[in-house]
C-alpha cells in the first residue's frame, strides 16, 4: 500500500518532472501518515526542490532535523548552493559520515553522497559508496557511473541486477536500458530513441526525456532534430546543465557562430563549474594563456 501511495510521485521524479513530484506528494499528504512513509515522501519532495534549485527552501524547512537522510539533503542543498565555496566542508562531512558508519544501509544517503561525488567527477568514490546499494535509484546511478568510465560490461551487469528488484517495464529500468543502448550505438540507438519518444508521449516531455532523444539524434548526426529537442528542453528549464552541454555539442557540429557557442559555454561554467565541458574549456584556456605568456 505504501508503495502505491508514492508510486506516481516516484515515477515523476525518475522522469525529471520535479514539480509534478511535489504536487503529487502535497496532494496525498493526508494519506502519508506512517513515519517511514513520511520520511520517504520528504526525501523525494526535497530532492525535487533541490533539482529545481530551491536550495534555501530546503535548508529552511529542514533546519533542526538531525535525521541522517535529512542531514544528507541539507548537505546536498548547501553544496549545490555554491559548489566552489562549500566543496571542502562537504567532503570533510561526507568522509566523517562514512567513517562513522551512518551511510551503511541508508540507500537515500548513499545516493546523495554519490551525487556529490559525481558532481566532483570523483567517479571511483561514487562507485564505492554505491557498491552495496540495493535500491532502484542506486542501481540507476550505478549504471550511469559505469557508462561514464566506459565499463559497458559492468553497466549491463548492474542492469540485470536492477531487474531483480524492479519490473523491466518500469520507468527506471526503461531509462537505464536506454542509456545502455545509446552507449552501444548503431542499431541500438533506434531502440533507445523509441523508448524516450514513447515515454514522452505517455508522461509528457521533460528535460530528461528530451535530452535522451537529443543525444540519440546527435549520435545519428540529425543535428537539426537535436537542436529542436534541446531548445524545447531549454524552454522547460533554462538551467539544465545537460541541455546546455548537449546544445554546445550540437552547435559545434552545426558550425554555429562562435559567439553563440561561447554564450552557452559561459552559462555552463556558471551552472556547473566541474562539468566535463567546463573543465576541458578551462584547461584549454589555461594552456593557451601559458603558451601566450612565453611570447610576451
Amino acid at each position: 500500500m505504501s508503495d502505491d501511495i508514492l508510486f506516481d510521485s516516484k515515477n515523476y521524479f525518475y522522469l525529471g518532472n520535479y514539480q509534478s513530484t511535489i504536487n503529487e506528494i502535497n496532494k496525498k499528504s493526508r494519506q502519508i501518515q506512517d513515519k517511514s512513509l513520511k520520511s520517504e515522501a520528504d526525501y523525494y519532495l526535497y530532492r525535487s526542490y533541490i533539482a529545481q534549485g530551491n536550495y534555501e527552501l530546503v535548508l529552511t524547512e529542514t533546519r533542526g532535523n538531525d535525521h541522517p537522510t535529512v542531514c544528507g539533503l541539507q548537505l546536498l542543498a548547501t553544496y549545490l548552493l555554491n559548489p566552489q565555496d562549500n566543496r571542502e566542508n562537504a567532503m570533510v562531512t561526507v568522509t566523517q559520515w562514512i567513517a562513522d558508519g551512518i551511510v551503511r544501509n541508508n540507500y537515500h544517503l548513499q545516493v546523495i553522497i554519490a551525487t556529490v561525488f559525481f558532481n566532483e567527477q570523483l567517479f571511483e568514490d561514487a562507485l564505492r559508496i554505491l557498491n552495496e546499494c540495493d535500491s532502484v535509484e542506486g542501481y540507476a546511478m550505478l549504471i550511469q557511473l559505469y557508462l561514464k568510465i566506459d565499463r559497458l560490461d559492468l553497466a549491463q551487469k548492474a542492469y540485470e541486477n536492477m531487474k531483480k528488484i524492479v519490473d523491466p517495464d518500469a520507468t527506471p529500468a526503461l531509462l537505464a536500458l536506454s542509456w545502455i543502448n545509446i552507449f552501444n550505438g548503431e542499431e541500438k540507438l533506434k531502440s533507445a530513441l523509441s523508448i524516450f519518444e514513447e515515454m514522452s508521449e505517455r508522461y509528457g516531455a521533460t528535460p530528461l526525456l528530451l535530452n535522451g532523444q537529443a543525444v540519440c539524434a546527435l549520435s545519428m548526426r540529425r543535428f537539426e532534430k537535436a537542436e529542436s529537442l534541446l531548445l524545447e528542453s531549454i524552454d522547460k528549464n533554462q538551467k539544465n546543465a545537460d541541455t546546455i552541454s548537449n546544445i554546445i555539442t550540437c552547435y559545434i557540429n552545426m558550425k554555429k557562430p562562435n559567439e553563440i557557442i561561447q554564450r552557452y559555454l559561459n552559462q555552463l561554467k556558471s551552472l556547473q563549474p566541474n562539468h566535463v565541458w567546463t573543465v576541458a574549456v578551462n584547461d584549454a584556456e589555461q594552456l593557451f594563456d601559458q603558451s601566450k605568456s612565453r611570447f610576451n
